[in-house]
This record gives C-alpha cells, sequence and structure tokens, in this order.
C-alpha cells in the first residue's frame, strides 16, 4: 500500500499539471480572441465564457495546495516576531481561521450549486451550465477544508509541521 505521502504527492503533480494546461489554455484562447478581435474582426465565440470557466478551476484547484503549504495570507510581520509556544498558538489560530473559512466557503458555494442545479442555469452566450462548474470549486474548497482541518489536528496532538515545510505533503500523515 502507498503511503499518504506518495499519495499526496501524484496529487500535487496532477493539481499542478492540470492547473498548467488550463492556464495555457486560457493565454491561448486569450491571444487567439485579441488577434481575431483586432485583427480579422472576428473574436474567438464564446472566448470569454471559456476562460470564466478555466479562472475558476484554477483558482479554486490552488487552494488545497496552497492549504496543505501553508501559503496562505498571514501577518508576517507579527509571526517573525514569535517563537516558542506563542508561535504554536499563533499557527493554531491561523489553521483554525483558515479552515473556518474554507468550510465556510465550501458550504456556500454547495447551496449555489444546488440553486444553480435546480434552476438550470446556463451561461449566457455558449448556454454551458453552471453548476458542474460551482460542484467543482465546492469539492475543491472542501478538500482544501479538510487539510486544514487535518493540519490543526496534526499540530493540535504534537505532530504538526513547521509553516512553509520544505516538503510537499501536507501534515496528514
Amino acid at each position: 500500500m502507498q503511503s499518504s505521502s506518495t499519495v499526496w504527492r501524484w496529487f500535487e503533480y496532477a493539481m499542478n499539471g492540470l492547473m498548467a494546461i488550463l492556464l495555457f489554455a486560457m493565454m491561448t484562447i486569450t491571444a487567439i480572441d485579441v488577434i481575431g478581435r483586432y485583427v480579422l474582426n472576428t473574436p474567438v465565440p464564446g472566448g470569454f465564457e471559456i476562460v470564466q470557466y478555466l479562472m475558476a478551476v484554477v483558482i479554486f484547484a490552488s487552494l488545497p495546495l496552497t492549504t496543505a503549504a501553508e501559503r496562505h495570507l498571514t501577518v508576517s510581520v507579527l509571526e517573525n516576531r514569535f517563537t516558542g509556544t506563542t508561535r504554536r498558538v499563533y499557527r493554531i489560530v491561523m489553521l483554525l481561521v483558515s479552515g473556518i473559512a474554507l468550510l465556510i466557503i465550501a458550504w456556500r458555494m454547495g447551496v449555489q450549486a444546488d440553486v444553480l442545479g435546480r434552476s438550470k442555469q446556463v451561461s449566457g452566450f455558449l448556454q454551458l451550465p453552471l453548476a458542474p462548474i460551482a460542484w467543482i470549486m465546492t469539492i475543491l474548497s472542501a478538500f482544501a477544508a479538510f487539510i486544514a482541518c487535518m493540519q490543526l489536528a496534526a499540530e493540535l496532538f504534537g505532530r504538526g509541521q513547521s509553516p512553509g515545510h520544505s516538503t510537499s505533503q501536507p501534515g496528514i500523515d
């Protein structure tokens, strides 16, 4: 059976690869759209909507990775001055706040995804359904919340790692 660090490493590679492909697609669509719009007077039909979909996936796909690496926003002016127990308490508070915020995001995205699915809402030009993208955003933010909760539990039980640790796995071994 594979260890959690190996599984995490594969997940991280897959997510980074997916984000790279999606960013490249966004760049390509935008470039073709701009050239088509200003040189050929023919923009990409629905290009803006496609880029919006891709942007949402890229942003929410980065949440689990950012959370695992503890690269979320904190007040580093304070953090750098803390040592010992004070630094540990600060980390616990930051993990708690991050976990709660991510849970709220996942909950509200789930509610919105349900509303979009029930009302069968679609995008304006391409008529793409909006619910699937909202469900993807829900799942990714819930996974990020799970990672934050696992990191918090590890820290509370004395198995936490220092913020921004060099390994690429979350502190959930």
